[in-house]
């Protein structure tokens, strides 16, 4: 079943953060999820992966029997997650260490799109914080 989600944090130059959105979509089941973070931009990254891999979690019924593919627009949090970074930030290594936990309880197989083509983005605006 694919899986979509992205983290978008909302700043202007000279102000600090005030505000983001994670975000992710299920288009097979029709869901969308949302809600308000305050954070890095590669905080609300994770928050976002693992608010839809917590989902999953509780909500098994709905994923038996199925293979998850997760998909995001974050090059970072794919690489971090799917490889052994050796640079990784430490304030980053708690998020990518549940993102592994959760890959111990179910399989998933995780992947880069474009910003483009990521249903989790539509209608949130962008900004290259």
């Amino acid at each position: 079943m694919q899986c979509y989600f992205t983290g978008e944090v909302f700043v202007r130059p000279g102000q600090p953060i005030t505000a983001g959105v994670v975000s992710f979509k299920i288009p097979d089941l029709e869901i969308t999820f949302r809600a308000q973070f305050k954070g890095s931009p590669q905080e609300c990254q994770y928050a976002s992966l693992l608010a839809l891999l917590e989902f999953v979690d509780l909500n098994p019924h709905l994923f038996r029997n199925k293979s998850l593919e997760l998909y995001s627009d974050s090059d970072m949090v794919v690489t971090q997650v799917n490889e052994e970074p050796d640079d990784l930030p430490k304030d980053l290594a708690m998020y990518r260490n549940m993102a592994l936990t959760y890959k111990r309880k179910f399989p998933y197989i995780l992947t880069h799109i474009r910003r483009g083509n990521n249903p989790a983005t539509k209608g949130i605006p962008h900004t290259d914080a």
